[in-house]
């Protein structure tokens, strides 16, 4: 399998599972109110990151999937440290598999940033 073939299906995956987030925030599942409710947000918050998934989703699904990858890894980040400051590892009795789809598009997206780093606006250029 070629880097490039690797890059896209890395791109696919975390554009996937971040539509599947940012819909379940949309339609107002109650485990993602329950979170934004714990972590005091909701429901601006809930809004506003699902719109954010969105927007890198819909950036990674297209030929700018270099500007995707970066809203992506800054996006689980935040959720990152929300989960081991505020939620835990284990939300709503998942078994932590919610932590586990988060940690899944970290490295899908991590990946894409330093595959397609060359195509950053400010940032490639200089490397």
């Amino acid at each position: 399998m070629t880097h490039s073939m690797i890059s896209r299906a890395a791109q696919g995956i975390a554009a996937m599972l971040l539509l599947v987030a940012a819909t379940m925030k949309l339609i107002g599942d109650p485990g993602s109110i329950e979170i934004f409710v714990r972590l005091g947000m909701e429901p601006a918050g809930r809004y506003m990151v699902a719109v954010i998934e969105l927007i890198a989703a819909l950036f990674l699904l297209s030929p700018f999937a270099a500007l995707g990858s970066v809203i992506t890894v800054a996006v689980m980040c935040g959720a990152i440290i929300a989960h081991l400051t505020q939620l835990g590892l284990v939300v709503n009795d998942d078994g932590g598999m919610l932590v586990a789809m988060l940690v899944v598009v970290l490295l899908c997206a991590g990946y894409v940033l330093v595959s397609r780093r060359k195509e950053i606006p400010f940032v490639g250029d200089t490397l």
